[in-house]
C-alpha cells in the first residue's frame, strides 16, 4: 500500500510535457506560446487578383503574382521582427508584363487559438525595383524601368504541426505606389491593390 502511495505521488510530481516553444525545444506537447530567441525561416506566396491604374488611364484587372523568401526573430514572446526577399511577376496585358526584385520588413504579432494554432495579424514595408516590357511590334520590345514602395497587411492562420515546422495560409493585401519610366521617356506613377490568399510554410529553429 505504500508503495502504490509513493508511486503515485512520484507521478503527480513529475513535470507534465512542455507545449511552449523555446529556442531549444525538447520536450512533446501541444505549442501553445512562441518564447523570445526563437527563429523562424519562411518560403511563400500569394497569387492575386489586382486593380491598377496608371496615371489618368482606365483601370484593369489581372493577375499577379508576388512571393520569397523571409526570416523572423522573436523580440518577445509572442511577437517576431524579421524580413522577406520578395519576387514578382505581373501579366499586365497581352502585350505588357512586369517583373520586380525587392524586400520588406515586417513585424508579426502571434496569438494563441489553441491546439497548436495561431493567429498572426502582420505589417509589412518595402520597395520592389524592376522593369516593364511592352510587345510595341511582333519581336520587338520596349523596356521601362520601375520603382515603387510597398505596404503588406496579412491576417493568417498558423499551425504547428510539431515544435520545428509551421504551416500558415490567409487573406493578404498588398498596396504598391510606384513610377514608371521608359527609356528615354517621361515617367508616369502608378497604383496598384492586390488582395489575395498567401500560402507559406516554415522552420523553427
Amino acid at each position: 500500500m505504500k508503495r502504490a502511495l509513493c508511486l503515485a505521488l512520484l507521478v503527480l510530481a513529475s513535470p507534465a510535457a512542455a507545449d511552449t516553444l523555446g529556442a531549444n525545444p525538447q520536450d512533446r506537447g501541444r505549442v501553445t506560446a512562441v518564447q523570445k530567441g526563437v527563429k523562424e525561416i519562411d518560403l511563400g506566396g500569394i497569387f492575386v487578383l489586382s486593380h491598377s491604374k496608371a496615371g489618368d488611364a482606365e483601370g484593369s484587372t489581372r493577375i499577379s503574382t508576388l512571393g520569397g523568401v523571409g526570416f523572423q526573430y522573436f523580440i518577445n514572446d509572442n511577437f517576431s521582427a524579421g524580413g522577406t526577399f520578395l519576387a514578382s511577376y505581373d501579366r499586365q496585358s497581352a502585350d505588357a508584363y512586369a517583373t520586380a526584385f525587392g524586400g520588406a520588413a515586417f513585424g508579426t504579432l502571434h496569438v494563441r487559438l489553441g491546439l497548436g494554432a495561431f493567429l498572426r495579424p502582420t505589417l509589412g514595408v518595402g520597395a520592389l525595383f524592376g522593369t516593364q516590357k511592352t510587345e510595341v511590334a511582333p519581336g520587338q520590345l520596349m523596356s521601362a524601368s520601375q520603382v515603387s514602395g510597398l505596404v503588406r497587411i496579412g491576417l493568417p492562420f498558423a499551425y504547428f504541426p510539431g515544435t520545428r515546422v509551421v504551416l500558415q495560409a490567409g487573406p493578404e493585401l498588398d498596396i504598391s505606389v510606384g513610377r514608371t519610366t521608359p527609356d528615354g521617356g517621361e515617367g508616369q506613377s502608378f497604383t496598384n491593390v492586390s488582395g489575395g490568399f498567401g500560402v507559406s510554410a516554415g522552420y523553427v529553429f
